[in-house]
Formats: structure tokens, C-alpha cells, sequence
């Protein structure tokens, strides 16, 4: 996360997040709660977007698409600057709202990888948690321009049928967070002993950045979610000075340096 400067600390123009119609608690590290980012966050509903519409494996229909463009339209209005949403399963929708939105917007976790395979050795895998493993298909790549030959370096593992992460979704049983975070390590360990070729972890669902430092202490591997690749792209989206980078002003000229290795 970027460490912005006192000064432009209030004047950082705000991401836009399309929220869904899932209603349930969101602590902090969720990319619902506004805690989660170091920059503004502000919200618009997209209707008709429950969580057997946006879990599918299935091409979302024009009204569903429609509904988050309308959504999306009104974050550009109200000053966004890019905008980022509540269900990774959402990259079926990635070229559609890239396409009508005026705004960039990045819809899923999954679009890193490519950049992580390309700087994983070939012989190595992704290993992807997700909320429903059998709904997230070959589609939902395609969507992201993840090629096929991407795609197959990725082994996935889902959150458990009638456990605490779907009981919680559906509005059909409380937060728990340690039964989620027994989930979240068991998918991961489950994927790293059955393919011992994972290099690195993927967590798709936008409830799941609490827990990825859990993923990395049992697996030591380098873990991304919707938390890593939010603040990636809202850092190209808005530019600032780092704090650590102290004052430009007495850094406009240096002396000559022949090697400066150290």
C-alpha cells in the first residue's frame, strides 16, 4: 500500500466499488469495508445481483449487465476514478463493463494472473481458492484474456458446501472467523498436497484478504487477492509522492556518482 504524504492525503480522489446484494458482516480486510484501503472508497448498488445471479458458471444476461453499468456510470458522476467490485466471479462481466464504462474498472483478483505466472518459473502453478470451485470455469478466464495455456497452469479448490464462508454469503449463518480461516487453510493445504507444483496462491472471493496472511504462514508462498491487486491498480490510477520519498524539492539536482551499487 502506497504510504501517501500528509498533504495529499485529503485531496485523494475517491475508487468507485460497485456493491452487490449479499448483506451480511465485513470486517476490515474485506474489500466491502472502506477500512480495507488507503484511499476513499464510495459505493453504488448494482440491482438484481443476489448471490445465485453473480456465482455462475453461466454468461450473465443484458439486464445483469446493464445493472452494473448504471452502477458504474453513477460512481464515474460522482467522481471515481476507476472502480473495483464485490464477487470475483464478476470477470465474466470484465470486457463488457471495460467496454461501456467511462471509467477504468477491475472486476476480479484473477486478473493477476498473468503477471504472477510471468514471474514464476514455468514449472510452476497457481493455486486458486475460491468461493464456489465448481462454478468458476474456463469462461471466467477467457473473460480476463487469461489464455488457455494460463488457465491450465492454475489448480483450484473451493470453500466447502454448507461451511461457514457459504453459510455466511447466503445469509444463512453468522461471521465466524476462525472457521473460515480452518477453510481457507484447509483448501490450501488440500491443493498443496495434491499438486506440490504451486508456486503461489490466488484468493478469488472478496472476503477472503483477511485470511491470505493465514494462507502464507501455512504454505509460504506468495499469496494475492482483491486486497494486492486494488491497491496495484488504484496506484497507477492516481500518482502521488510517497511519503518515503521525501521532499522533491531539495532533490531536483545531486552530485555526479560514477557507481552506485550500495
Amino acid at each position: 500500500m502506497t504510504d501517501y504524504r500528509p498533504e495529499d492525503q485529503a485531496s485523494l480522489p475517491p475508487i468507485g466499488f460497485i456493491a452487490v446484494q449479499c448483506f451480511f458482516y465485513r470486517p476490515a480486510g474485506d474489500a466491502f469495508n472502506e477500512n480495507t484501503w488507503g484511499f476513499p472508497v464510495i459505493r453504488e448498488l448494482a440491482e438484481g445481483s443476489r448471490e445465485d445471479q453473480l456465482v455462475t458458471k453461466v454468461a450473465y444476461d443484458d439486464a445483469f449487465i446493464d445493472n452494473f453499468v448504471a452502477a458504474g456510470k453513477k460512481l464515474a458522476e460522482r467522481g471515481a476514478v476507476g472502480i473495483l467490485t464485490s464477487c470475483g466471479f464478476l470477470a465474466m462481466a470484465q470486457p463488457l463493463l471495460a467496454e461501456r464504462l467511462p471509467i477504468p474498472v477491475a472486476t476480479s483478483s484473477l486478473i493477476q494472473i498473468p503477471s504472477i505466472l510471468a514471474w514464476l518459473p514455468p514449472s510452476k502453478k497457481i493455486g486458486i481458492i475460491t468461493y464456489n470451485a465448481r462454478e468458476l470455469v474456463s469462461l471466467h478466464f477467457e473473460r480476463l484474456g487469461i489464455s488457455k495455456e494460463h488457465a491450465a497452469r492454475c489448480h483450484i479448490a473451493g470453500a466447502p458446501d454448507g461451511g461457514s464462508l457459504r453459510l455466511l454469503v447466503t445469509g444463512k449463518g453468522p461471521y465466524n472467523f476462525d472457521d473460515i480461516e480452518k477453510e481457507m487453510i484447509a483448501a490450501a493445504k488440500e491443493l498443496m498436497d495434491e499438486h506440490p507444483d504451486i508456486g503461489a496462491f490466488v484468493l478469488e472471493c472478496t472476503q477472503m484478504p483477511p485470511f491470505g496472511e493465514s494462507v502464507q504462514r501455512v504454505t509460504g508462498l506468495p499469496t494475492y487477492d482483491v486486497y494486492t491487486m486494488g491497491t496495484w491498480f488504484y496506484s497507477g490510477l492516481v500518482r502521488r509522492r510517497p511519503r518515503g520519498w521525501g521532499d522533491f524539492e531539495s532533490q531536483r539536482t545531486g552530485p555526479l556518482v560514477e557507481r552506485n551499487i550500495m
